[in-house]
């Protein structure tokens, strides 16, 4: 019971060490993704955190494997090095129970996966579906202008500058606004120009259309290169914003809950959604299976000398996932068969390794 709790101790430390890691870099990816979004303009600073912190449970979904995964190899294979698993099997721990206390973490981690795929996950997906699609989060445009920045609005046919913004993002100081007008002749080349000394955004209560206003300013309207145009000055000149709607018309298969994917079954993109989330789930423990004999090393190999073909094999499982569940949603293998012929395949890769190891691992019990 003390072996089993230390080596419990030590793979648990090394697989929450890399999960944290793997964790921090993948989510630094992603607060970068969002930061573009804010700089084009596409969602408001508000929302920001929100959105990353939606990010977490996800990442953890697809990280916790390949923590676990490695964390059983780096673990065991210090062991090995350090002769602690010679002296453990010297004392009567022999590898069928090395591997059962193996199968009891990787059962644990199998547990959070499955939760978090099945349950957590397309419940986030749905609100951070909601949130995107949220007025707060599509229509007070002047919350997603940078001061000092020239930014397109999101229909795509004004350009924006704001010299500041006020702390609650609701007024702009100094805005200068551009929008391209057809002339009479279809040339495309006339331009309104406001220049005003302050802005903010409003929408009709009665049309739900959205206008941003600008006061104290001057529009000049004209083609650029013709010595003919219009300056008019105003207290105060309204812009409508046409925004695009860009929600979908159907609901995305990552924000249907499981039961609802089992209920359209047939469908190749539901099917191959639901069979993407229980192979993220047997990936898991298929992972922590491979990682006990691939952790196995002679005391002066190092205990990194598994590492790049154990790495090698993670790359290669996941992709053939990755293959597999594009195939179910194209159509172009059977619902019947869909993912299920990778797990096949990496079992068959299990029993080898094991296979060929087992001089070794037959020697104790």
């Amino acid at each position: 019971m003390i072996i089993s709790r230390y080596l419990t101790r030590e793979v648990t430390q090394t697989l929450l060490a890399i999960t944290l890691v793997l964790l921090l870099a993948f989510l630094s990816q992603q607060v970068v993704r969002y930061l573009n979004y804010v700089a084009i303009g596409k969602i408001p600073t508000n929302v920001l955190l929100q959105l990353v912190s939606y990010e977490v449970p996800y990442l953890l979904a697809f990280l916790l494997p390949l923590g676990l995964y490695l964390g059983i190899i780096l673990a065991y294979g210090r062991m090995y090095v350090d002769n602690e698993m010679a002296i453990l099997q010297m004392s009567g721990f022999g590898n069928r129970r090395l591997m059962r206390v193996s199968i009891g973490i990787a059962l644990i981690t199998t547990l959070i996966v499955f939760l978090l795929m099945m349950w957590i996950n397309p419940m986030i997906s749905a609100k951070r579906q909601q949130v995107m699609q949220s007025d707060e989060a599509t229509l007070h445009m002047i919350e997603t202008l940078i001061p000092g920045r020239f930014q397109a609005s999101p229909d795509g046919k004004h350009v924006m500058y704001v010299e500041k913004l006020s702390r609650d993002h609701q007024r702009a100081e100094n805005v200068f606004l551009a929008q391209e007008k057809k002339t009479q002749d279809d040339s495309g080349n006339a331009w309104m120009l406001v220049l005003a000394n302050q802005g903010y955004q409003t929408q009709d209560p009665k049309t739900k259309d959205q206008f941003f206003v600008t006061a104290d300013g001057y529009r000049y309207e004209g083609t650029p290169g013709v010595n003919d145009y219009k300056i008019i000055q105003y207290k105060k000149y309204a812009v409508r914003i046409n925004q695009t709607d860009s929600r979908p018309t159907h609901l995305e298969v990552e924000t249907l809950s499981t039961a609802q994917l089992l209920q359209d079954y047939s469908n190749p993109k539901r099917a191959a959604e639901l069979q993407w989330r229980f192979s993220v789930t047997i990936s898991a423990f298929l992972l922590a299976l491979l990682a006990v004999p691939l952790s196995k090393v002679r005391p002066r190999q190092g205990r990194y000398l598994m590492m790049v073909p154990a790495v090698l094999i993670y790359i290669i499982y996941i992709n053939v996932l990755f293959i597999a569940r594009h195939w179910v949603e194209q159509g172009l293998v059977p619902i019947s068969i869909g993912m299920w012929w990778t797990h096949g395949l990496m079992i068959i890769f299990i029993t080898i390794v094991m296979l060929l190891g087992a001089k070794q691992w037959a020697g104790t019990k």
